[in-house]
């Protein structure tokens, strides 16, 4: 009888260790989604304003691009690097 419970209690603890693993990882889960969101509404915005500087050729001499560059950069879309 002690053994069971001391069996018990070490597959108890186990289970509970396993869940709080599965919790962090859930969370660990969510905040790289997160991140990867975050990222991908910054780049949108960045692509949106590279668009409008495109538009605008003597602007782009200041940050070392081509038109052509810009609007390569400009069209690709948010996801891709």
């Amino acid at each position: 009888m002690c053994m069971q419970i001391t069996q018990a209690s070490v597959c108890g603890a186990d289970r509970l260790a396993g869940e709080a693993i599965q919790a962090e990882t859930d969370s660990s889960g969510l905040r790289a989604a997160l991140r990867t969101l975050a990222t991908w509404i910054v780049r949108s915005g960045q692509r949106k304003a590279l668009r409008e500087l495109a538009q605008e050729g003597h602007l782009l001499s200041d940050i070392g691009l081509t038109r052509e560059q810009a609007s390569r950069e400009a069209a690709k879309p948010f996801w891709r690097l």
